[in-house]
C-alpha cells in the first residue's frame, strides 16, 4: 500500500507539471492516477482479498451494477467531464472535476469491487 501511495504522489506531481504545460500526457496521467487509487481501494479490503484467494467467493448482485458504473466513471479523465458539461453548479458533473473527489471515488470503486465478490456477514 505504501508503494501505491508513493506512485500516486509521484504521479500527482507529474500531473501538476503536465497541466501547467498543457501537455497531452495529462489524460494518461489522470487515468494512471485513477488506477493507483482503484488498486489502493482493492488493497484496503485485504481480508476480502484473502477470502477470494482462499476460494470463498460469494457474489453480491446488489453491488455489481453500482460498482461497474462507478468503475467506468472514475476512469474517465476530468478533462472530458469539463468538455462535456463545462463548469456548472450541478453537483453530479462537479464531483468528477475535482481531483480529490475523483480519487476518493476511485478508492471507493476498488473497495466496492472486492465487496461484490465476498460475503460481508
Amino acid at each position: 500500500m505504501i508503494i501505491l501511495l508513493y506512485l500516486m504522489v509521484g504521479n500527482y506531481y507529474d500531473l501538476q507539471i503536465a497541466s501547467q504545460r498543457a501537455s497531452e500526457d495529462t489524460k494518461t496521467l489522470l487515468i494512471t492516477m485513477s488506477l493507483w487509487a482503484f488498486l489502493f481501494g482493492v488493497l484496503m479490503e485485504w481480508k476480502g482479498l484473502r477470502s477470494l484467494f482462499n476460494g470463498r467467493i460469494n457474489f453480491n448482485w446488489k453491488l455489481l451494477i453500482p460498482t461497474l458504473i462507478l468503475s467506468i466513471l472514475v476512469f474517465i479523465p476530468n478533462i472530458y467531464w469539463m468538455r462535456w458539461y463545462g463548469v456548472s453548479q450541478d453537483i453530479y458533473p462537479n464531483i468528477f472535476l475535482l481531483p480529490e473527489t475523483h480519487m476518493i471515488l476511485s478508492v471507493l470503486a476498488g473497495t466496492m469491487l472486492v465487496r461484490t465478490f465476498i460475503d460481508n456477514k
